[in-house]
């Protein structure tokens, strides 16, 4: 028996063509650059409803909590054919995100937050089984430059997407940001529903309940380079998670600039990520199939690059630091996840996305609470520094380990088939 490491998925019918692959990457775009614009607005208006720093935080923390439960997502991917999921999945979150049409006053505040949890949830299930079609859509072998073309484009919209969200809240109201996402959810449903795809029946999972929905994590433990690669993204994510609260005393003990500047720096920071989209795209050409763990390497040690220049005094160096960061960002991403498309078997695609995704974020938001209790106790350059080790280190773990894999691996033994 083959092991998960000898055995990608077998190579899906060849593409249709282009046209179905920018439909996809399109639609999901729209989609997510109404949804950034959704809830940076709708944490705004919580803000002005109350008046409360801590309630405005909780409007990002319902739109993220679905994420926890990416394996019972994950299980539901499985079950169905992706592409009709999609597309009705986006047809309800167009009429869902209109329940915002009703709040009015701080007493709607708590339906607010029940919208954006339920966006969460469609996004986690739509983006889990959105990496599953996409290996319908293209050979495995060009699934890299698809995540890197798509990432690009995810980049570029959350560049302007709080902007526009903050103006359209700002000069139009809160409802027409509501509607703007409606209509976005309309736009991607109708872009998938226009994409022709041949995708297998979906096979019901074995076992008992419980082993169906560890079957992503699973597969990831007991396949070594998606382990390693998963464990690195864990360790430069725990890392890197700092960065949410430390860019603000970067900005106001560093800088000596007001908390508005960290806007500038985030500017900085998309920008970076939308030419490392392209970046990686380019960086793809060159790499053999199979090596894709070498461009979240790259990506990992431009993200620490960036943070050390962070350490630095100077406006100019600080600039830099983002967009290096920003740079790297997209390269470690898109290996993560296509070595995970690529290394899955299509009936664990979906669990497999959803444990991938809960695994990444998970550290990454341990990482932002626990800097926002030592922020205040220890110097930001200190943390700066760790940032460096954990992320610097991740990525050595990773360049070190991949030799191990980079070759195929030897055919198993007897004893192992039969064990």
């Amino acid at each position: 028996m083959p092991t998960p490491e000898t055995a990608p998925p077998t190579p899906p019918a060849a593409p249709r063509g282009r046209r179905d692959v920018r439909l996809w990457i399109g639609g999901t775009s729209v989609s997510i650059f109404g949804d950034a614009a959704l809830w940076i607005a709708v944490g705004v208006w919580v803000k002005d409803l109350t008046g409360s720093n801590g309630a405005a935080g909780l409007a990002f923390a319902a739109y993220v909590m679905p994420r926890l439960g990416a394996p019972f997502l994950g299980l539901v991917v499985d079950r169905f054919r992706r592409r009709p999921l999609i597309v009705l999945l986006n047809l309800v979150l167009s009429v869902w995100v209109l329940l915002a049409l009703f709040v009015h006053d701080e007493g709607g505040v708590w339906l607010l937050y029940l919208v954006l949890f339920g966006v969460g949830l469609g996004v986690g299930m739509h983006n889990a089984a959105g990496s599953a079609l996409l290996t319908n859509l293209v050979h495995k072998d060009e699934l890299g430059r698809a995540n890197a073309l798509l990432r690009t484009m995810q980049e570029g919209g959350m560049l302007v997407a709080p902007a526009v969200g903050a103006f359209l809240y700002l000069r139009l109201g809160a409802h027409v940001v509501a509607v703007t996402e409606s209509v976005t959810f309309l736009v991607c449903a109708l872009c998938v529903f226009a994409v022709r795809v041949e995708e297998p029946d979906p096979e019901p999972p074995t076992g008992s309940r419980t082993e169906a929905l560890a079957a992503g994590v699973r597969h990831l433990a007991a396949t070594p380079r998606l382990r390693a690669v998963c464990l690195t993204m864990a360790g430069g994510l725990l890392g890197f998670g700092f960065i949410e609260t430390v860019i603000y005393a970067v900005a106001d003990q560093g800088l000596h600039r007001s908390a508005a500047f960290v806007g500038v720096l985030t500017v900085a920071k998309g920008a970076g990520s939308v030419a490392g989209g392209v970046l990686a795209t380019r960086l793809l050409k060159h790499l053999a199939p199979g090596e894709e763990a070498l461009l979240t390497v790259f990506g990992l040690s431009l993200m620490a690059a960036g943070v050390a220049l962070l350490i630095l005094p100077g406006v100019a160096l600080a600039l830099t630091g983002v967009v290096v960061i920003g740079l790297g960002i997209p390269g470690a991403v898109v290996g993560l996840y296509t070595s995970v498309q690529r290394y899955s078997p299509a009936n664990l695609q979906g669990r497999v996305a959803a444990a991938t995704s809960m695994l990444a974020t998970t550290p990454q938001v341990l990482a932002v609470f626990t800097s926002a209790v030592l922020v205040a106790h220890v110097d930001f350059r200190v943390l700066l520094a760790v940032m460096v080790v954990l992320i610097g280190s991740s990525a050595s773990y990773l360049a070190v380990r991949r030799r191990s894999f980079a070759a195929p691996a030897p055919a198993p033994t007897e004893v192992e088939t039969t064990a």
